[in-house]
């Protein structure tokens, strides 16, 4: 029996919470991929990257969020099978890690538009970024192949144990909240500065590129802050491994907590689409042009079939 209404309450942030953001983050993520495969917008590097970040976004909601979301009601096939168990977290780690990837990939080739050197701003292309993320994704899969072998379930729970789990947080804080975030500051940085050393008339013509660069900056702001809690938690598990002797009522707290940051980690596949709409111009112009554009073929086809 519970001894604190923790679990009740996570039960609840699940069926509420996580239904909420998992419909908010596909139709988002789903209205993102028909605004970058506009005519406009194909020929733009960023627009290849923003793309494959909402249809990864779309994946890692479905792949990590819905099984949340199925088992309040269903049997929860994470502690019954081993192979589904080492599959979801497999899959759950590389779709993160493909999603900061390609914010880390967008933020370098915001600094590559920047440059006046012309032979570096010729790696800026589409067909660069699609080779791009095309590698970055396939080496995940390679890199993270370590979680489905070591993953197990351990007295009823699928996660790590033994040395593993003493390692695995090491490696999360160095490959989601180190790396990632240091590159990205970096370039994010060298971007900056690099845009305002460029003469005005020059910056005239390069709006759109300016805003592009916030819209990469924000999801680098975004990223940050969703991946540290869970890497923070992972770090306490590791101070506390050895005692033996915790209460009914600090396995539950340190339970909800875990539950939390990973919660909040999850919003790096929920929230591109309404940043994108709250800091671009051009792009809720471009987005309310389709819905007009819409809702007109949807007038005229009335119309039609009316006689």
């Amino acid at each position: 029996m519970p001894v604190t209404n923790l679990p009740f309450i996570q039960e609840m942030m699940i069926q509420y919470g996580m239904t909420t953001y998992l419909a908010l983050g596909l139709v988002g993520n789903m209205c993102n991929c028909i605004v970058f495969i506009q005519p406009i917008n194909r020929h733009k590097s960023t627009s290849v990257f923003f793309l494959s970040l909402s249809i990864i976004g779309i994946l890692h909601l479905i792949w990590s969020v819905s099984p949340l979301i199925y088992s309040l009601d269903h049997i929860d096939f994470v502690t019954q099978s081993v192979f589904y168990c080492k599959m979801k977290m497999y899959g759950s780690h590389v779709l993160g890690q493909c999603l900061r990837s390609i914010i880390v990939l967008a933020c370098i080739d915001r600094f590559i538009v920047t440059r006046a050197n012309v032979r570096i701003r010729a790696l800026n292309s589409v067909q660069t970024a699609v080779k791009l993320v095309f590698i970055t994704c396939a080496s995940w899969f390679i890199i993270a192949v370590h979680i489905p072998i070591l993953v197990d379930i351990s007295v009823g729970i699928c996660g790590m144990s033994g040395l593993y789990k003493l390692i695995y947080p090491f490696y999360q804080l160095m490959v989601c909240t180190i790396l990632p975030p240091i590159v990205m500051i970096i370039f994010g940085t060298l971007t900056i500065h690099s845009f305002y050393q460029r003469n005005l008339a020059l910056r005239r013509t390069q709006r759109k590129d300016r805003y592009l660069m916030r819209m990469v900056m924000a999801e680098v702001i975004v990223n940050i802050l969703t991946s540290t809690p869970y890497s923070i938690d992972l770090i306490y598990g590791v101070a506390t491994y050895n005692i033996v002797d915790k209460s009914a009522q600090r396995l539950e707290i340190e339970s909800f907590m875990n539950f939390i940051t990973q919660f909040f980690a999850y919003f790096i596949g929920v929230t591109p689409f309404y940043l994108f709409m709250l800091i671009s111009k051009p792009f809720r112009k471009e987005f309310i042009r389709i819905l007009i554009k819409c809702r007109n073929k949807y007038i005229l086809r009335q119309n039609r079939i009316a006689p």
